[in-house]
């Protein structure tokens, strides 16, 4: 029976959270933080004011995903060709795990836990470059790619209020969420070695989801 009442509340979760953009962007400006390509994950097109996530509830367990795309890509085709690509793609995995069952017309709470990255792409190739050229070329698409690619992770918590459909299930989620984020992205020294670099913060939003 417990089994049979999980899998009634079981479904997938689709919704949309948005974290409204403040005076921080333009310090970060100021302070040359962004990645210089335009698809950094601090950039504003890779990851906007208005995210999407989806993924399966069932009782009191999520499992949320989201994925994003920035890409830029510039060619030419006259006597010689020539590309200059750059993009990062963004995927995410949270869990959720909610306070007490989903019950329409209540106020619930859950913590959340979970991990994203940014994969990098990064070519500049030229029919007109001379092997020293494209030499100096792969060498700035991999600093590019560099300041693109990035790890990290997410914990926090949130709460909501569960609107039912007509027969009483779960449809409609409003609610909002605080995060404590840190992101990692490491860079190549000229003496064999390496840096990271790190930055925490702390982000709220307001989020609408739908229980299909």
């Amino acid at each position: 029976m417990l089994f049979l009442l999980g899998s009634a509340m079981a479904g997938a979760l689709v919704g949309v959270t948005w974290v409204p953009p403040g005076i921080g962007s333009f310090s970060w400006s100021d302070a040359e933080g962004f990645s210089g390509t335009l698809v950094g994950e601090y950039d504003g097109w890779l990851r906007p004011p208005l995210s999407f996530q989806g993924g399966w509830v069932q009782g009191k367990n999520a499992l949320m995903g989201s994925l994003s795309l920035a890409f830029v890509q510039e060619s030419q085709f006259a006597s010689t060709s020539s590309s200059h690509n750059v993009g990062g793609l963004r995927p995410g995995l949270d869990y959720r795990r909610y306070l007490r069952a989903r019950e329409p017309g209540q106020v619930n709470g859950w913590l959340d836990g979970g991990i994203y990255g940014v994969i990098p792409f990064a070519e500049d190739v030229s029919d007109a470059y001379t092997p020293e050229e494209q030499a100096d070329a792969d060498e700035g698409a991999k600093s590019a790619r560099e300041r693109v690619g990035l790890y990290g992770g997410q914990a926090g918590l949130g709460a909501e209020y569960l609107l039912g459909d007509k027969a009483g299930k779960p449809a409609v989620a409003l609610g909002m969420r605080y995060f404590l984020k840190v992101g990692a992205t490491q860079a190549t020294q000229e003496e064999d070695g390496f840096s990271v670099s790190t930055l925490w913060l702390t982000e709220a939003g307001l989020y609408l989801e739908f229980q299909l």
